[in-house]
């Protein structure tokens, strides 16, 4: 047998070898940048205190895994995308609590929910329709639309998966992969504000700030 042939045939070995492998480590989101937040409990710093933000839900929400400056992103199609517009716009009171010792209490948001970011059917024609998901500023200015049928932005938007995870559809079953807002960009360039993350691997706990 020639050298190329026997080449081929362990080539063709490493790469049935490798396939599978090749799958778990997609399903563990090892070639991504990005970690979705399902191991760390979410807080924002407020006059240098911690406090819970509940009902935002780290496990919709994720970072990359490495950097100084990490992005924080959220799932795009979320309603309660809604409290991180609440927060950037300080409509909250910080409520005190020795519930947690790792945190200072809870947030309460203001009453004004669901102005920030919408679910909007769009008609194509008298029969055809889809959903699209628009983003405003507090003056009710339009800054952004995600269009799930279009082309992906990637400018403001990833799609992440969640380590681990499976998601069963149709009789089978796959990574549960989603499409998430960068919010840390968007903040940025839309409403000028920073948004900062503080990750505490000890204590399992991203704190979030913004100004």
């Amino acid at each position: 047998m020639k050298k190329s042939a026997k080449l081929g045939i362990v080539l063709g070995i490493i790469a049935v070898l490798l396939l599978p492998a090749y799958f778990i480590g997609r399903t563990f989101g090892l070639f991504q940048g990005e970690v979705v937040l399902t191991r760390y409990a979410l807080a924002i710093e407020v006059d240098g205190r911690k406090y819970d933000v509940w009902p935002l839900i780290s496990s919709f929400s994720a970072m990359d895994k490495q950097g100084e400056d990490r992005q924080l992103y959220y799932q795009a199609e979320r309603s309660d995308i809604n409290y991180l517009f609440q927060l950037a716009f300080r409509e909250f009171e910080p409520k005190p609590s020795d519930d947690n010792p790792y945190l200072a209490g809870r947030i309460e948001y203001g009453e004004e929910r669901d102005k920030y970011a919408t679910a909007v059917r769009q008609y194509e024609n008298a029969r055809d329709s889809k959903q699209i998901y628009q983003f405003y500023d507090e003056k009710g200015r339009l800054i952004y639309t995600y269009d799930p049928e279009a082309p992906i932005d990637r400018g403001y938007m990833k799609e992440i998966i969640a380590a681990g995870m499976t998601r069963h559809t149709g009789g089978g079953q796959s990574e549960v992969i989603d499409p998430y807002l960068n919010i840390t960009k968007l903040f940025k360039d839309k409403l000028d504000i920073r948004v900062k993350l503080d990750v505490d691997a000890e204590a399992k706990l991203v704190t979030i700030s913004m100004d």
